[in-house]
């Protein structure tokens, strides 16, 4: 990968930056998903199927949704060591961004597809509906939740490409520069003469005879 630069910073910078971002993104969505299963009401940022779920089947989706989420977590964890371990720090959260972005345009077709968190139109219609006080929406104001629902999908997919290519970059940096070359300390060379070229140097060239006190 060319270049370590990322927009006005430096690509580890940047990849820790996304890193920040994801972990505390998920730990938002750890607590709405958590908040939903004591009052046993829908989480905002899982969506669900529209089939109606069982106590067991339900209580295995959140158990599974927060070991993906520990495991997304601590993925971000691990690039804030990455200048210190090497290149296999970045390799977890690489390999995530990758099945993120993968699964979120899947989830346009089917919301379960997506991780933890991802976005999805039926979410969007619902948290619209709250806000109008549970109104079933129709007509323009369907079409205006569908167009924002659109546009900040896009943004969200883009911000999730560049997360996982900084990483890529970040990776491969520290993969081709590891371990890192210490730094280069000012110096100062003294040639010798040689016994012959001693020999030759004049009197007033040669050091003052050592006298006794």
């Amino acid at each position: 990968m060319a270049g370590t630069q990322s927009l006005c910073c430096h690509v580890h910078t940047a990849t820790r930056a996304s890193a920040i971002f994801y972990l505390v993104y998920n730990l938002l969505v750890a607590v709405d998903l958590a908040i939903g299963a004591i009052w046993n009401t829908d989480p905002i940022t899982i969506s669900y199927t529209d089939m109606k779920l069982t106590s067991g089947y339900r209580a295995f989706d959140i158990g599974t949704n927060f070991m993906v989420l520990v495991l997304m977590s601590f993925s971000s964890v691990l690039v804030m060591i990455a200048h210190r371990k090497g290149a296999l720090c970045v390799m977890p959260f690489m390999l995530f961004m990758f099945v993120d972005v993968a699964l979120s345009l899947l989830s346009l077709f089917a919301a379960p597809w997506g991780l933890p968190g991802t976005p999805t139109y039926r979410s969007a219609l619902r948290l619209a509906s709250n806000f109008k006080g549970g109104v079933k929406l129709e007509g323009e104001e369907l079409s205006q939740v569908t167009m924002i629902f659109g546009v900040l999908f896009v943004m969200y997919i883009l911000l999730k490409v560049y997360m996982m290519q900084v990483s890529m970059r970040s990776f491969y940096d520290l993969r081709d520069n590891w371990p890192p070359r210490p730094a280069a300390k000012n110096t100062v060379t003294v040639k010798l003469p040689s016994y012959d070229e001693a020999l030759k140097m004049k009197d007033d060239a040669l050091p003052p005879a050592y006298q006794e006190p």
